[in-house]
């Protein structure tokens, strides 16, 4: 087989998505799809106003107007517990993202990109091994067909999902920490609070998320202790509290139907690099997160578009040009996976720290439609700054005090204090250490960076050299 310009595993959201923004710079794409049956998945569904921006950018706008997709105005928070209560937070400006089944919204994409000028999809490959990769571009194996082929490029773009084989190929280590197990079943969207809203279903024994996908038809999720089967919800049905008593009765109704409801691993995976050499990795092969905040499929068209902008500006030198994405998609990501981990503690945990927490939430986002925006921005990806997180978490952790203090039992309500304190303090910590760390990098970028090539070139005479311009 020829050289091509660049080779991307995976046929999903993110490797599509990679492929129309390197098509579109003119770079020639062989794109490998291991051909799953994206009908049995359970994953990506619900898409926030920038992965629609992002999507219509790179040339799917005709795509998604064939879609049979749902609008989603924002999310629905259904407090169960102390008292039963709803707040709705709008996206804001009057935009909206939209939802629709995996198989449909995935399938088109695939199907779309396949005819490009410059991409050749071949179904049912898989990158079989990394022979070579350094700057100057990677040699691989791939199966296609019944036989073995090899290829080499100037790009290896792995977009094979969270368990990403090809970056293990890659010798990329990963934090990984698995978190729960997500079950999905389909249910009338008429027993949804606001069928053109995301729902969320915090404070019972289980936390649930809720969407329409298509006219008359919504997904439940419902999240589920490690080891949990749909068994255990059919024996347990209490479990089930947080939901409307008419979704309750849908989901349990849908459990006892065939086929066996959808299932998969909540996890953590957080990649040490996302690149090496001429090898790079975008959407869930470099990061995922719990998907309470439905921010994947937004953050993998993202990240499309920051390679997309990173190899327009250095097309003549591959690795400049992945450090560049690696420091333009890296606030965001850090953003989204600590913002995942904080709200999935705080709507799902069960101890006395965190129901005194989820009151401060109820309590911020009810008296302050600002802090209701900026959490929605956050949600949503629209805010990408940790310190804006940082911020407002700290915000929730002192309505959480005013809460107990307003609250009729104070000594009960004042004791909750120290665990609230305990369980918010390591959210907090890391996200006030993420964000300094992103504060000088920008500081580095914009000041300590152009000063240093500046005195390397006789321009500028600091009083003291800097020591890196990494």
């Amino acid at each position: 087989m020829g050289d091509v310009d660049v080779v991307i595993a995976g046929g999903g959201p993110a490797g599509c998505a990679v492929a129309a923004a390197l098509a579109e710079l003119g770079w020639s794409v062989l794109l490998l799809d291991a051909g799953v049956d994206r009908h049995k998945q359970l994953a990506g569904e619900l898409l926030h106003p920038t992965g629609v921006r992002d999507l219509r950018a790179l040339g799917f706008g005709g795509v998604m107007e064939a879609w049979t997709s749902q609008p989603v105005r924002g999310f629905a928070v259904r407090f169960h517990a102390p008292t039963t209560h709803t707040l709705l937070l709008p996206y804001g400006r009057g935009v909206t993202g939209l939802s629709l089944e995996h198989a449909n919204l995935t399938v088109p994409l695939l199907e779309s990109v396949s005819h490009r000028p410059g991409v050749t999809l071949h179904g049912r490959a898989r990158v079989t091994a990394v022979e070579h990769n350094d700057e100057h571009g990677v040699r691989l194996r791939f199966s296609h067909a019944g036989a073995e082929h090899t290829v080499r490029a100037r790009l290896l773009v792995a977009a094979d999902g969270r368990a990403s084989p090809v970056r293990r190929m890659l010798g990329i280590a990963e934090h990984h920490l698995r978190i729960s197990t997500m079950l999905g079943v389909t249910v009338d969207s008429a027993c949804l609070p606001y069928p053109d809203h995301g729902h969320q279903f915090v404070g019972g024994p289980l936390h649930a998320l809720a969407y329409a996908i298509q006219p008359g038809v919504a997904r439940v999720m419902v999240d589920l202790p490690l080891g949990s089967t749909a068994g255990t919800l059919k024996a347990r049905p209490e479990l089930l509290l947080a939901l409307p008593p008419g979704l309750r009765s849908e989901v349990q109704r849908a459990l006892e139907q065939q086929p066996a409801p959808r299932m998969a691993s909540n996890d953590d995976r957080l990649a040490e690099t996302v690149w090496a050499g001429s090898a790079v990795l975008v959407g869930d092969a470099a990061a995922c997160c719990h998907p309470l905040t439905a921010s994947g499929m937004a953050s993998c068209f993202h990240d499309a578009r920051a390679l997309q902008e990173a190899l327009h500006r250095h097309a003549d030198h591959i690795p400049r040009a992945l450090e560049r994405y690696a420091h333009e998609r890296r606030p965001a990501q850090r953003t989204r996976v600590a913002l995942a981990s904080a709200l999935y503690s705080a709507f799902a945990g069960q101890d006395e720290g965190m129901r005194a927490l989820r009151l401060g939430l109820l309590h911020y986002w009810e008296h302050s439609p600002r802090g209701a925006r900026a959490s929605m921005a956050l949600l949503s990806s629209e805010e990408p700054r940790m310190r804006v997180m940082a911020r407002e978490y700290l915000r929730v952790v002192g309505h959480a005090l005013v809460a107990m203090l307003s609250t009729r039992g104070p000594g009960r309500r004042l004791r909750s204090a120290g665990p609230l304190l305990r369980s918010a303090g390591p959210p907090l910590r890391d996200a006030v250490a993420s964000a300094v760390e992103q504060l000088g990098s920008w500081l580095h970028r914009r000041v300590r960076r152009p000063v240093y090539t500046l005195a390397r070139a006789g321009w500028a005479s600091p009083r003291r050299a800097f020591e890196s311009n990494r």
